[in-house]
């Protein structure tokens, strides 16, 4: 049988969770860090962005009502530490980037309309809120190991991300009723992006760069 949408985006939720704790165990290797090191780390990524947001709306932190997430974040910190030259593999890596591509994708448009439904600072807030639910866990988790953030660098990350959460919100300022075919258009818009940055090695182009 089919999964249903809530099933497949807890499926979706469970894999982007795993490859934000994987990318956390990648980073913290170019540091030769311990196994405590790395679990912190892998927890701090994977749901780093949403507490941040939901800590910002003033709501009970997403994870303190389905710790499912931390024990994902907890087990594949801990299998990554044991296994990383396996995740260093070059296939196993570009696996990993993908499954990150759709989680960002889909993290960023629930984060927007959670933001977009409370009423947070409409309608900037959302935006800002979508990007910070996508990517402020890899931001936080750089900043502690001491490495140029996302934000730094050239990588079309955070601004596929960016336009995704700015076409998703201008439908719910304009055409609410098109909200559920816009956040499909937003998610798949961004994945677009990511997946020209990933198999093109598609970058910010130097006009819009200093």
């Amino acid at each position: 049988m089919f999964a249903t949408t809530s099933e497949l985006i807890s499926i979706i939720s469970i894999l982007g969770t795993v490859a934000f704790a994987f990318s956390a165990v990648l980073a913290a290797s170019e540091k030769h860090s311990d196994i405590l090191t790395v679990v912190v780390l892998g927890i701090v990524t994977a749901v780093g962005g949403g507490t941040t947001r939901d800590v910002l709306l003033g709501v009970p932190v997403f994870w303190s009502e389905e710790l499912s997430y931390i024990w994902i974040a907890i087990a594949s910190s801990i299998f990554g530490f044991v296994c990383v030259s396996f995740l260093k593999k070059h296939w196993v890596n570009t696996i990993n980037l993908y499954v990150d591509a759709v989680a960002i994708a889909m993290f960023s448009i629930q984060g927007t309309q959670k933001a977009w439904s409370l009423g947070f600072g409409l309608p900037i807030g959302p935006i800002i809120l979508g990007v910070i639910t996508a990517v402020g866990g890899g931001v936080i988790r750089d900043v502690l190991i001491q490495r140029p953030t996302l934000l730094l660098s050239k990588e079309l990350y955070a601004i596929p991300v960016t336009i995704g959460c700015i076409l998703y919100s201008a439908t719910l300022v304009y055409v609410p009723q098109l909200s559920d075919i816009s956040a499909v258009i937003a998610i798949a818009l961004v994945l677009y992006i990511r997946y020209l940055a990933i198999r093109k090695k598609v970058q910010v182009p130097k006009w819009a760069s200093l």
